[in-house]
């Protein structure tokens, strides 16, 4: 899959063992001199205290904007997860105003199926940070590397949530704009090994008609697989560019890849604004046995004009609702229709192959002397008259 996520600075290289804070191991007696390993700006962190409450422990993740460590408030000894603004972008404003509103965006919605935010603050240097439920799992762009593809019922269940949880960002005018597997997090809870958490607003922005998802810079932001046509171009967008990067998304969980792939960014951009996609049914492998209806909901997700795709998250978990109900009626209907079949096979003695019938099993079948008399008469009959008009 195509990312876009800058590369790492140089200081965000993994530092070796005893290097932490800058200071190398000492080299043993008589061996040649270690070269002092770079240590990451991330592996300072390390160990200090923010807003003398929350130490950092480790760091498990990282991201264009910054990293994300696991913490521990010192007083109550609560564990929580904690994403630090990279220093560098702590002095521009509008990086600054985009951190600030991610964790605001996650507050504001209030669903339980978005990460939630507890705290913000700045630290004495200057840096940025809030902080959010600690979650043991993993995304799902780690769970396909791992998997492939998921069932196509496991896929409607997340899909459900998703819509939920999004219908419920629209609704306070919130659109994420980086929809796709990566930022969505399955935990276990309540029994539900699939509960999803939707990560990272940080490119989210207030629905209103000045917005754009070009930055001052010029820099289209977003994932280019999970990309909506006019997000690409750099136009204005509203809620319908979320329903498109969920029918990306959905695609590449059934299939193991998003719906268009290329050489590089630019190339899969190309084919996100020209091309059409395959149902997600024809690419995926035959076992994972798509259903046409489901090709149907994503594909009209795909739509390349926001207008013919669905209005909102709510009708697209309608008809996801809709597709699961007849699916089941079917297959109740399969199993009845194949339960009669065994249980008048259990009174009749009937075997289940099919059987050529010779004109002595007539009476077996139910037919009389005088019926069999009747067909071959009507056989005849229709014989001579052929004859006739052949003759």
């Amino acid at each position: 899959m195509t990312d876009t996520t800058p590369p790492n600075d140089s200081s965000s290289e993994p530092s070796r063992p005893g290097a932490i804070g800058g200071r190398p191991a000492g080299p043993s007696a008589g061996s040649q001199p270690v070269r002092a390993a770079k240590v990451s700006m991330a592996d300072m962190l390390i160990g200090t205290t923010l807003a003398d409450r929350y130490k950092l422990l480790s760091r498990i993740g990282e991201g264009a904007m910054g990293w994300v460590f696991v913490a521990e408030h010192v007083e109550i000894g609560k564990k929580v997860a904690i994403k630090v603004l990279r220093p560098s972008l702590c002095r521009l404003p509008e990086a600054v105003s985009r951190f600030r509103r991610e964790a605001r965006s996650a507050t504001q919605i209030g669903s339980e199926h978005i990460v939630d935010v507890t705290d913000f603050g700045t630290t004495e240097t200057g840096s940025v940070f809030f902080v959010m439920e600690n979650l043991e799992g993993e995304d799902l762009s780690a769970a396909l590397k791992h998997e492939g593809h998921l069932p196509w019922k496991r896929v409607v269940h997340i899909l459900e949530q998703l819509c939920q949880a999004l219908q419920a960002a629209h609704d306070s005018g919130i659109i994420h704009r980086d929809v796709k597997p990566a930022n969505f997090y399955r935990v276990n809870l309540g029994g539900d090994p699939d509960f999803i958490k939707i990560l990272d607003f940080g490119i989210a922005r207030l629905a209103n008609p000045q917005d754009s998802i070009v930055t001052q810079t010029g820099v289209v932001m977003g994932t280019p697989d999970f990309m909506a046509p006019e997000q690409a171009m750099g136009k204005h967008v509203d809620h319908r560019a979320d329903i498109y990067s969920l029918g990306a998304s959905a695609y590449a969980l059934l299939t193991g890849r998003p719906p268009f792939e290329g050489a590089n960014e630019y190339d899969v951009i190309y084919k996100q604004l020209n091309d059409d996609p395959a149902p997600p049914s024809r690419v995926a492998p035959p076992e994972a046995a798509v259903p046409r209806w489901l090709d149907g909901i994503i594909l009209r997700s795909l739509r390349k004009d926001p207008a013919d795709r669905y209005a909102s998250m709510r009708e697209m978990a309608e008809a996801l609702e809709q597709g699961v109900n007849a699916d089941e009626v079917s297959e109740q209907v399969s199993r009845r229709s194949s339960r009669s079949v065994k249980i008048r096979r259990a009174k009749t003695g009937e075997e289940p192959a099919l059987r050529t019938m010779a004109p002595s099993d007539g009476m077996a079948s139910g037919l009389s002397p005088v019926a069999w008399f009747a067909i071959a008469a009507g056989v005849l009959g229709a014989a001579g008259v052929a004859w006739a008009l052949l003759g």
